[in-house]
C-alpha cells in the first residue's frame, strides 16, 4: 500500500522534466488532453476514498464535521472544491449506472457531478437512459439534460403547479456578517428569477470602460449596490415603465398547457412551463415569423439585420456558431455568410449567422471559407479541414426534443446557452420575461428555422 502511495508522483516528475520548448503544438495538445484524462481518473479515485471515509465517520475522530471539511483543512484547498469531490464520490456510490459511465470514460467527473442532483431527486424516469444519452456531454449539457429530464418525468401524482411551487419555496437571500467589515451575501433563486437579476445587473455594468480593472464579480457587486441605491433614492420605477426583457422560447403546446415541456432562456436556463405560463399573464406577446417569412428575408434592402431577425437568429443559432464556442447570443454579432460587398450577400435569415467577436474576425481570415447556409453550415480551415457548425439553438432538427424520456434527456437535445425548443410543424413562443414577450412560430417546417 505504501509503495502505491509513493508511486503516485513518479510519472508526474517525469512529465515535469520535459522540455516544453522543443515540443510541437500537436504534442502539447496531446499532452494536455492525456493529463486531463489522468486528472479525471485521479479525481474519481479520490472521491471514492472520500466517500468510503465518510461512511466510516473517520473525519469526526480528527475533529472535523465530514471528509470535505477535513480535506479543505489538510489539503489546503477550497471548501467548495472539497465538497465537490465528496459529492461526486457519494453520487458514484449511490448510482451504479453513473459510476459505470465514468469508469468507461463516456462521462467526465464534472458531467457526472452535474447529473447527480437529478439522479438524487424524485422523478419517474429511467436514469439509465438519461446517463447513456449524456455520453460525451459537457457539464452544461448534462445539467440541462437533467433539468429537462425532471420536467418531463415528474414524480407520479405531482402536477406542474406543484413542481413550480416546490421550486419557489427554495428561494432565499441571506446576509452574514464576516466580522471584518464585510458581509457575505448568498442565496437561492429559481433559474428564471436568477436570470432576471443577472440581466438587470449586466445592464447596469454596461460596456467595458478603459482603465476599469475590476473583476466581473466586482462589477456585479457594484451593480447590485447601484440598483439598490437607485431604489432608495426613488430612481427605480415600478409597474410597466421599465420592464426588462429576457428571451425565453417554449413550444406553443407547452405554453397552452396541452403538453408540459420546459422553456429555455437564450443562455440555456431551463424554465418550467408552469413558471412561463404564470409570467405570460402579464406579458406582451410579439409575433415573429421564422423560415421563409417576408419579415425575416429583406434581401439587399438593408445591410443590418432587423431586431426580428436577431431574435430569430438567437433562437436558431443559440449563440456563436464557432466550433465549441460557448458565447451566448446576447454577446454575438450578426454576420452575412455571403459578404455584403465582396459577394453581394443578402440580409436573409438563411444567409445570416451569429459569431462572437473572435470568431467573426476569424471567419474573415485568408484561407477560411464558409460552406452551406445558416441551417447547414460548415467551415473550411486554411489547412483544408472541413468542420460542421450546426445551430446550437433548439429550433434546429438536432435539438428538436421528442416527447419521450429516452430522447429528451441527452446532450444532443440539451441546449447550452440556447434560446428554446420546439418540434416539427409546431409553433413556438419566445417569451422575454416579466412582461416583454416575443412569440415565434413557423409557417413551414420549423426544423429549418
Amino acid at each position: 500500500m505504501e509503495a502505491a502511495f509513493a508511486s503516485i508522483g513518479f510519472e508526474l516528475d517525469g512529465l515535469a522534466a520535459l522540455d516544453l520548448a522543443v515540443m510541437s503544438g500537436e504534442q502539447l495538445q496531446r499532452g494536455v488532453l492525456a493529463m486531463q484524462a489522468v486528472i479525471d481518473r485521479e479525481r474519481v479515485i479520490q472521491s471514492r476514498w472520500l466517500a468510503e471515509a465518510d461512511e466510516r465517520n473517520i473525519a469526526s475522530a480528527a475533529g472535523h464535521r465530514d471528509m470535505a471539511s477535513w480535506l479543505a483543512a489538510k489539503g489546503k484547498t477550497s471548501k467548495r472544491a472539497a465538497n465537490k469531490q465528496a459529492r461526486l464520490g457519494k453520487a458514484l456510490n449511490a448510482h451504479p449506472e453513473l459510476a459505470d459511465a465514468v469508469d468507461a470514460g463516456t462521462l467526465s467527473p464534472d458531467a457526472a457531478d452535474a447529473l447527480a442532483p437529478t439522479l438524487d431527486g424524485e422523478h419517474s424516469g429511467n436514469t439509465l437512459e438519461l446517463v447513456q444519452a449524456c455520453a460525451g456531454a459537457t457539464p452544461d449539457q448534462a445539467r440541462a439534460a437533467g433539468h429537462r429530464f425532471r420536467e418531463l418525468n415528474p414524480p407520479h401524482g405531482q402536477s406542474a403547479r406543484d413542481r413550480e411551487e416546490e421550486l419557489r419555496q427554495k428561494r432565499a437571500l441571506r446576509f452574514s456578517d464576516n466580522g471584518d467589515g464585510t458581509t457575505r451575501v448568498d442565496g437561492t433563486l429559481t433559474n428564471f428569477d436568477a436570470r432576471t437579476v443577472q440581466d438587470a445587473l449586466r445592464g447596469i455594468i454596461g460596456k467595458p470602460l478603459t482603465g476599469d480593472d475590476r473583476t466581473f464579480d466586482q462589477k456585479m457587486a457594484d451593480a447590485l449596490v447601484q440598483l439598490c441605491t437607485a431604489q432608495n433614492n426613488g430612481g427605480v420605477k415600478g409597474g410597466r415603465s421599465n420592464l426588462p426583457t429576457i428571451l425565453i422560447t417554449i413550444d406553443i403546446n407547452d405554453l397552452n398547457g396541452h403538453t408540459n415541456g420546459p422553456g429555455y432562456t437564450s443562455r440555456g436556463d431551463v424554465i418550467p412551463a408552469e413558471a412561463i405560463r404564470n409570467m405570460t399573464w402579464n406579458a406582451n406577446l410579439q409575433r415573429i415569423l421564422l423560415d421563409d417569412s417576408k419579415p425575416l428575408d429583406i434581401g439587399r434592402a438593408s445591410r443590418l439585420a432587423t431586431d426580428s431577425q436577431w431574435r430569430a437568429l438567437a433562437v436558431r443559432d443559440g449563440g456563436c456558431r464557432g466550433e465549441d464556442c460557448p458565447i451566448p447570443p446576447e454577446w454575438c454579432e450578426v454576420d452575412h455568410i455571403d459578404e455584403w460587398h465582396a459577394q453581394h450577400g443578402f440580409t436573409d435569415i438563411d444567409r445570416l449567422v451569429l459569431w462572437c467577436i473572435f470568431h467573426h474576425h476569424f471567419r474573415h481570415r485568408p484561407g477560411v471559407e464558409l460552406i452551406g447556409d445558416g441551417n447547414n453550415l460548415a467551415i473550411r480551415y486554411p489547412d483544408g479541414r472541413i468542420v460542421p457548425l450546426p445551430p446550437r439553438g433548439p429550433t434546429h432538427a438536432s435539438k428538436n426534443p421528442q416527447r419521450k424520456p429516452s430522447t429528451n434527456s441527452g446532450p444532443s437535445h440539451a441546449p447550452t446557452d440556447t434560446a428554446g425548443a420546439h418540434g416539427a410543424d409546431e409553433a413556438t413562443d419566445a417569451v422575454p420575461a416579466n412582461g416583454q414577450a416575443n412569440l415565434f412560430d413557423a409557417d413551414t417546417d420549423t426544423n429549418a428555422a
